[in-house]
């Protein structure tokens, strides 16, 4: 190979970030990711690790998914793990140490149906996992609702009057309710 082609190839390997890499003493597993959630209806609890050494915890999924289930048809989908991410962060950033009291998170097509004449929308990101409504003990409606925005992603709605917020991973929103 001739010494252009050599600092050719040297310059695509530095370009593709290897020659910055660190060594592998240095490599450090993201850190464990934890989350805190009551469902209100059932009594269920989950208060544990859901992530760790750079990926999910199958048994705790497992567990948060049928805890985050609709309750009222045992009907289960897999919660997406961006809303499990920003649920952990609000809590870090709220800095607290009680779960989040789940009042809605999973519903079968049946059960959103039901909820139409209630504020439910036919295209609800219930349906696929990825929206929840909560509140947090000793935590105003409007404290959480701002905690939710400052990521500045997703969907969130506050309903004072009622008590509590809605957290999507879907396109960016923003909405109060009553």
């Amino acid at each position: 190979m001739s010494r252009r082609g050599l600092l050719g190839l040297g310059a695509a390997v530095v370009a593709m970030g290897v020659g910055g890499a660190r060594p592998a003493a240095a490599w450090e597993p993201e850190p464990e990711r934890v989350v805190r959630l009551y469902n209100c209806q059932t009594g269920e609890i989950f208060d544990g690790v859901y992530w760790a050494e750079g990926r999910p915890v199958a048994e705790a999924l497992a567990r948060i998914d049928w805890i985050l289930r609709d309750h009222s048809s045992d009907d289960c989908r897999r919660i997406d793990l961006a809303l499990l991410h920003r649920l952990s962060a609000m809590q870090e950033k709220l800095e607290s140490e009680r779960p989040f009291e789940v009042l809605s998170a999973f519903r079968s097509l049946e059960t959103n149906r039901r909820l139409l004449g209630q504020g439910a929308s036919v295209t609800s990101l219930h349906l696929e996992g990825k929206a929840v409504d909560l509140r947090l003990p000793g935590r105003r409606a409007s404290d959480l609702y701002k905690c939710a925005l400052s990521f500045g992603s997703g969907g969130a709605g506050c309903y004072p009057g009622r008590g509590f917020v809605h957290v999507d991973t879907g396109p960016t929103r923003r909405w109060v309710g009553a």
